[in-house]
């Protein structure tokens, strides 16, 4: 499948790109160096030098401007060339920028048409930002994968009950079937359980373990790599915020065909003052992803080199229906985009 442009992907977490330094990153096969102005705006630029094709990344910082470290001319955060030590300065001396929008301690960037970025329409996380530094907790698993497998994990947790048999599973994401809908170009997959046992990753903390529970999992896709998940686990019955509840973000962005960005952020409304709970849950949750989700996921992409999942024209569960759905939306976001070139 191709790469979605006009949308915004994370380029990383705000406190990755401190004042002062240079941060080389790729996207959607396009190499990509960021850094900040003084006033700390990030910047975005094409990671080449229009003369000889060098890293500008290899550069240095020079007030609000970039000099590339080969011959020494000087770009600014438009990617203009305003120095050239050699002459005069050439017309075509200037590098492509991306539009960035800076939320919620991340960092997006549209790589599509620059015009058409609206920074207003930048995910907002803002409710998992306010949570308590304690009850909340971030990771990255750099993944030898093309994108859409990762997103295919996170919208069908039917594998909870078998990849992750001894962490997360308990019956539930098996024994009913998950709501698909959709709303604009978002999917929401919503799985409800009752009178079940909660996972055994939530009954633990439950005021009294082992109890029947009413458990809601929520997953909320957004184009194209933005997955949110609302999870919510309360005694059979009960008020629900006498029970658990969860919102996590699992963020995925192309770096090329078959390898990704991958980034998590886990927090929680219930006893949000303990720091122990959330390394706790930190590292189990670290286990789940990189020592049981990473592998199998990498071992699917090595089976299917440069062929798409639905190439292969794989074998369809119940299960599968909102990855399907993802992906139809995605063909017409991709159709729409290619629209007016062709």
């Amino acid at each position: 499948m191709e790469f979605l442009k006009n949308c915004w992907y994370m380029a990383g977490w705000s406190d990755e790109l401190p004042a002062g330094t240079l941060l080389a990153r790729t996207f959607l096969e396009q190499p990509v160096v960021l850094f900040r102005q003084g006033n700390g705006t990030p910047v975005a630029l094409l990671d080449r030098c229009p003369h000889r094709v060098a890293p500008l990344s290899r550069g240095t910082l020079v007030g609000d401007t970039l000099r590339c470290v080969y011959h020494g001319l000087r770009f600014d955060a438009s990617g203009r060339c305003v120095e050239n030590p050699h002459g005069a300065i050439p017309a075509k001396a200037c590098v492509p920028g991306f539009p960035l929008a800076e939320r919620d301690g991340i960092i997006w960037i549209w790589m599509g048409e620059p015009a058409a970025a609206d920074r207003a329409r930048a995910p907002d996380l803002a409710h998992m930002a306010r949570v308590p530094a304690t009850a909340q907790s971030r990771g990255s698993m750099p993944s030898a994968c093309h994108y859409q497998l990762i997103v295919d994990n996170v919208a069908d947790l039917s594998h909870v009950e078998y990849l992750h048999a001894t962490t997360l599973g308990g019956g539930a994401f098996v024994e009913n079937r998950p709501v698909v809908s959709e709303q604009g170009t978002d999917v929401v997959i919503e799985l409800r359980s009752r009178g079940q046992a909660a996972p055994p990753v939530y009954d633990r903390f439950l005021p009294q373990p082992g109890v029947p529970v009413d458990f809601v999992n929520r997953v909320t896709w957004s184009p194209a790599g933005l997955l949110k998940l609302d999870i919510s686990v309360a005694p059979l019955d009960a008020p629900p915020e006498t029970g658990l509840r969860t919102f996590n973000a699992h963020i995925v962005t192309p770096e090329t065909r078959s390898s990704s960005h991958y980034w998590y952020w886990l927090t929680r409304e219930y006893r949000q003052e303990d720091a122990d709970m959330t390394q706790l849950r930190h590292a189990l949750m670290t286990r789940v992803f990189v020592e049981e989700d990473k592998p199998i996921i990498e071992a699917q992409q090595r089976l299917l080199g440069g062929a798409d999942l639905f190439d292969t024209q794989p074998v369809l569960l119940a299960t599968d229906t909102g990855s399907i759905r993802i992906r139809r939306i995605m063909r017409q976001l991709l159709a729409r985009e290619a629209a007016p070139a062709a």
